[in-house]
């Protein structure tokens, strides 16, 4: 376990919370009615000028968009998830139990320091952070 591999797990999991913030925001996004005026005649005669608006619904332009952010999110996910398989698997050589557990809050369930702080009953959140950083400068 290094800190490359806990940094990839962290940075995977902020991607994947941006991803689904962006479909969010596309899913959400409100129909826009378009309006516009054109000229046309009459059908019969005398064939007179006058105006007429034009109603409708703005066409997205990227209509993919949405299934393409899925299939992103999918594979992100996948990937989280085998990544965190690969820290469980790697945690079980961890003799430390304090130590497994603030991993396991950090990367696992996307605890804050502050967080992990008031979880683990630290004085301060720079404890469990100085903790793991002296445990993988020792590997």
């Amino acid at each position: 376990m290094t800190k490359e591999f806990l940094d990839k797990i962290e940075n995977t999991n902020k991607e994947l919370e941006s991803l689904n913030k962006r479909l969010f925001k596309i899913e959400n996004k409100e129909n826009t009615v378009v309006t516009d005026s054109v000229q046309k005649s009459s059908s019969r005669y005398p064939y007179m000028k006058h105006n007429c608006v034009v109603e409708g619904v703005e066409v997205p332009k990227n209509r993919n968009l949405k299934h393409k952010y899925r299939k992103l999110i999918k594979s992100k996910k996948y990937k989280l998830e085998k990544l965190r398989l690969q820290l469980e698997y790697e945690l079980n050589y961890v003799k430390e139990a304090e130590i497994r557990d603030i991993i396991r809050y950090r990367y696992n369930d996307n605890k804050t320091w502050i967080q992990i702080m008031f979880l683990m009953k630290y004085n301060n959140e720079d404890t469990a952070r100085k903790k793991i950083k002296r445990f993988l400068e020792k590997k």
